[in-house]
């Protein structure tokens, strides 16, 4: 009751002050113990000292404060309370707090996801002066590098073995179910994955560099990259010819087109931090260009002004609480672009996002960072199905890209869907694109977060 609020913030002494961005957290059983041990001490404290002043205690809201002379002597008397670490809600992991997980932010705020600025915008670069200053030698240069990297970025801790024997090693055909799917591919080894064994079957129909078109320019056709593929393609499902030379440009006769969806936290130049960014900007374009119809969903960390209110409001279940799920939509270079809008990201920094999309600096996460994109995931998929685009959803009939850990749950919630569902889902196919593997999204386990996610 109101009443009752207004009655303990009187109590309260002036010294308890907390943060307006973080919510508060409910007393659970430990940090009622905690606050009664002190009470117990002074309890427990000699009368005669209490009495002659040396250790008067004081009771005010439930804190217990006591004077050095008998802070001693209610040690020594009282048993030792077992200490509970403080923990947070808040948005960015404070120090000397635990972060709460999922579930215990859901019993304590009503949602699994913190809200309020976590931190603020970056500063605005400073304006380049008439005449540029000498330039610094390679020594002094490295050694101001060395000191103006934060001490995250200068103690990075080295990749495992293991990441990096996947990222710089030897391409190893797909396996399923431990058996190698090498024979999905024509003349796919150990050494070759399955683009260069296409490459390898077109080698032999595609003309010599010195040949020429009825035009009388040279036809220059690569041995390698994707138009060698799209030659090898056609060669496996058996088109005759697989390449034709007329009209100029060689082509290959696969003209199937797909409506491809890439779910990715971030998509160049709205927000960016590094090369994912930029091969979401380029990748779908590309393929738009070739006739595909292609989709671009991302969070809406800032207030984009190409992108425009779609009007759809929807909501995902996250634990107890059903979640907003709210687009904006851009149209270009004939790629939709939709963005997650939603308080866990707008709000998120005080000001432009900048590069601080997953956390208040490089190489810190947010808090809340797994069920931040656990929801981002469950909200992409609301965009495929539901939000009409040009006339039309996209549906289940497409290809769905989930981009780096950020989105890797996505391929997870359709299974889980289509599981539950079989007529959901039931045209869809899922690939996982990884253009990292160094951010890998590991976090320490959390009691509960199957509930949380719904699967």
């Amino acid at each position: 009751a109101p009443k009752k609020e207004e009655s303990k913030k009187e109590e309260a002494p002036k010294t308890a002050v907390t943060k307006a961005t973080e919510p508060e957290l409910k007393p659970t059983k430990a940090a009622a113990l905690a606050t009664e041990a002190p009470k117990a001490a002074a309890s427990s404290a000699p009368k005669a000292a209490a009495g002659a002043g040396a250790g008067v205690s004081k009771a005010s809201a439930g804190v217990t404060t006591t004077s050095a002379a008998s802070g001693g002597q209610a040690a020594a008397a009282a048993p030792k309370a077992k200490a509970v670490s403080p923990t947070s809600a808040a948005a960015v992991m404070e120090d000397g707090k635990k972060p709460v997980s999922a579930k215990e932010r859901m019993a304590a705020t009503g949602s699994a996801l913190s809200s309020g600025a976590g931190a603020k915008a970056e500063p605005a670069a400073p304006k380049a002066k008439a005449k540029a200053a000498a330039a610094p030698t390679a020594a002094s240069a490295s050694r101001m590098v060395a000191a103006a990297a934060p001490a995250s970025a200068r103690s990075v801790q080295a990749a495992p073995s293991s990441v990096l024997g996947i990222v710089s090693g030897k391409p190893v055909p797909a396996t399923e179910g431990g058996v190698t799917m090498s024979s999905a591919y024509p003349a796919a080894t150990s050494s070759a994955g399955p683009a260069r064994s296409y490459a390898a079957v077109a080698a032999p129909l595609i003309p010599a560099s010195t040949a020429k078109g009825a035009d009388g320019k040279p036809l220059d056709v690569p041995k390698e990259g994707p138009a060698a593929v799209a030659v090898g393609r056609a060669v496996a499902e058996g088109r005759s010819p697989a390449i034709l030379l007329g009209g100029g440009k060689p082509r290959a006769p696969i003209s199937k087109k797909y409506q491809v969806v890439f779910v990715t936290s971030e998509v160049a130049p709205f927000s960016k931090t590094g090369g994912l960014g930029e091969a979401m900007d380029g990748l779908p374009t590309a393929l738009a260009a070739l006739g595909h119809r292609c989709m671009v969903i991302s969070p809406r960390y800032d207030q984009y002004k190409d992108a425009w209110d779609t009007g759809y409001w929807g909501s995902v279940p996250m634990g107890g609480k059903d979640e907003s799920v709210h687009f904006f939509h851009t149209f270009k270079q004939k790629v939709d672009y939709v963005f997650v809008d939603h308080p866990t990201f707008l709000e998120r920094v005080d000001g432009l996002t900048g590069s601080k999309l997953y956390g208040p600096e490089w190489g810190k996460d947010f808090a809340d960072n797994q069920a931040r994109f656990a929801y981002f995931c469950k909200a992409a998929l609301k965009a495929i199905q539901e939000l009409p685009l040009g006339g039309a959803a996209y549906g289940d009939n497409c290809v769905v890209v989930a981009n780096d850990w950020h989105s890797s749950l996505v391929p997870m919630f359709i299974h889980a869907e289509r599981s539950a569902n079989p007529g959901k889902w039931a045209a869809t196919k899922t690939t996982f694109l990884c253009h990292n593997a160094v951010f890998q999204g590991r976090f320490e386990r959390e009691e509960g977060l199957a509930e949380i996610l719904g699967v």
